[in-house]
Parts: C-alpha cells; sequence; structure tokens
C-alpha cells in the first residue's frame, strides 16, 4: 500500500485554479478536495496512490537533480516526507525549497504499509548517484 498526498495553502491572493495546476504539473491525475472556512480555500489536498509518482520520477531525472531530491526528502517510520517549491512548479519545474516559504510551499506525504517501502520509494525517486549518474534504478 502506497499512498500519496499533496497539499499547498491557498492564500487570499492567489487563485485555487493556478495552485491546483502547479500540483497537477508535478504530480498528474489526483483526486482533489479543497478545506474551507468562511467561504475561502485555505488549503488544496490531492490524494491517489504510487503511480502518481511517475511525473516526478522522470522530471527528477531530467532536471538531473537526484543528489538535492535524495537531501531533501525525509523518512521517518513509514513516512516519506519532503516539501517542494510552489512558484517553481506552476511551470512543471521540481525546486526543494530549504524551508516553507512566504507564500507556502507544495507538502507531499507518502504512506507506506512498511517501513522498507519508505525507503525503496526514496530510492526509486532518487537513488544515491556518483558523477551525477544514479548508482543504481529499481522499480517500484
Amino acid at each position: 500500500m502506497i499512498e500519496v498526498e499533496v497539499s499547498a495553502q491557498v492564500h487570499p491572493t492567489e487563485d485555487e485554479s493556478r495552485v491546483h495546476s502547479a500540483i497537477e504539473k508535478i504530480f498528474p491525475g489526483l483526486e482533489y478536495q479543497s478545506e474551507e472556512r468562511d467561504g475561502m480555500t485555505l488549503r488544496l489536498v490531492g490524494r491517489g496512490g504510487k503511480d502518481r509518482l511517475g511525473s516526478l520520477h522522470e522530471l527528477l531525472r531530467s532536471r538531473k537533480i537526484l543528489d538535492a531530491a535524495r537531501t531533501n526528502i525525509h523518512i521517518e517510520g513509514n513516512i516519506v516526507t519532503f516539501i517542494l517549491n510552489k512558484q517553481a512548479a506552476t511551470a512543471g519545474i521540481v525546486s526543494f525549497p530549504a524551508d516553507d516559504e512566504p507564500l507556502g510551499s507544495i507538502w507531499v506525504e507518502i504512506r507506506t504499509n512498511d517501513d522498507a517501502v519508505a525507503q525503496r520509494i526514496v530510492d526509486w525517486l532518487a537513488p544515491p548517484t556518483e558523477h551525477g549518474l544514479p548508482l543504481f534504478e529499481i522499480e517500484l
């Protein structure tokens, strides 16, 4: 079991459809839900399975940022987490900010039923490299 949850705050100055589009460029095909209060969208949440990670997998390789990805992806037991730059995502670019950004970041949480599966997800998304080339590629 692999469950993917991707979320981002939607600030009053932002258009919800643009935040949706930014997430969709990195994680196509998620099922979305808006969390609202007083008629305003506060957070957009997309959910899906492991098949929603394929685009991210390819983008990390095409942008040649496997090392940056591996550094910024965190594992805690059976949960894999990381954040992405929301503004870069609007252009379909994967970028890892140092911290949550003033207008918010895209938060990614991947839940598994096993700690070993969590490590396998990291190794599949961003394997260790040598001279910028993956030491191995595995199937997920």
